[in-house]
């Protein structure tokens, strides 16, 4: 496990004591709040026309580990996922 992968693991574990919805922009906006700007790169942005946001492969990583440890699946609301035409 990297550094990075550290950090982020921990930022969900003190997150996920006190969250318990289901909603994965929350848990994104709480790690980007304290993760060090340098590692932000590894995480998707927003469609720059539709202000809609995708799923990386990194961010299935990072469900994947909440999941795991919370039992608790994280989604992207539809109104806010990105459809490719």
């Amino acid at each position: 496990m990297n550094i990075l992968e550290e950090k982020i693991e921990e930022l969900i574990i003190d997150f996920g004591k006190i969250y318990k919805g289901n909603d994965w922009l929350v848990v994104k906006k709480y790690i980007l709040k304290y993760l060090n700007p340098k590692f932000r790169s590894s995480f998707s942005k927003r469609d720059d026309k539709t202000k809609k946001h995708i799923i990386n492969s990194f961010e299935i990583k990072i469900i994947k580990v909440y999941e795991k440890k919370f039992n608790i699946r994280l989604v992207l609301k539809d109104e806010k996922k990105l459809h490719k035409a």
